[in-house]
């Protein structure tokens, strides 16, 4: 009689061991696999800026590539018109849309400023970036290039808010303006890290999907579109 007491004492003590584990675990044979499961994941962003607020990057594809998390594509959400105060000419869509005119140019959207410019830009002028971060294409970079000149004291990792004056078009530059989506690395179009623009696409004024999308944009924001030459 002693014996089996003991025994039965001992197989409780081994039963209460094991709960704890079983419970914590989803049973005694719990795997890591399920362990892991049940952590909860922490969200990514794409390098060069800070994460959008407070919305997360979208994630659209336009033509061919991956640029980090954005896709840009062509809603205007709570966008302004980067034009509204700004007298231009459309001329071709390439890698973003060209205008000649003068006047100055806005923030689409609140952002960051994540690049400023005036010489060595590989471009034949001035480039400005600046990183959406609110509205459906948050996360993605916008850029003004060639006759402009920044707005006074813009600097690099300044928040400026929509409607903002970023530029002042440089009237009766040779090559006019340049403005679309920006790749977020140094002075890049994201129509040519995306590989949708080349040398044979500029000879032959073709006009890259970033392009139409961000044309399509500004006409969706009351601006003028630009044109389809190749």
């Amino acid at each position: 009689m002693h014996v089996v007491g003991a025994a039965t004492v001992l197989a409780l003590v081994l039963s209460l061991a094991v709960l704890p584990s079983a419970i914590a675990g989803g049973g005694i044979q719990a795997s890591p696999t399920a362990a892991r499961a049940r952590a909860v994941s922490t969200p990514t962003y794409a390098s060069g800026g800070v994460a959008p607020v407070p919305r997360p990057l979208v994630s659209r594809p336009v033509g061919h590539g991956r640029i980090g998390e954005c896709h840009p594509a062509s809603e205007p959400g709570d966008y302004v018109n980067p034009l509204a105060r700004a007298r231009v000419t459309p001329e071709r869509i390439d890698q973003g849309v060209d205008y000649a005119g003068s006047g100055t140019l806005s923030a689409i959207g609140a952002a960051m400023v994540t690049y400023v410019a005036t010489t060595g830009t590989g471009w034949p002028g001035s480039f400005i970036e600046y990183r959406l971060l609110d509205g459906p294409e948050a996360g993605c970079y916008v850029y003004y290039a060639e006759g402009v000149n920044p707005a006074p004291d813009l600097r690099v990792g300044h928040r400026v808010a929509a409607g903002q004056p970023i530029a002042t078009i440089i009237s009766g530059w040779e090559t006019g303006i340049e403005i679309g989506w920006g790749a977020g690395t140094g002075t890049t179009a994201y129509a040519a890290k995306a590989r949708q623009w080349d040398a044979t696409s500029d000879e032959h004024s073709s006009a890259s999907p970033a392009g139409k999308s961000f044309s399509a944009l500004v006409a969706s924001l009351g601006g003028p579109p630009g044109k389809i030459e190749g």
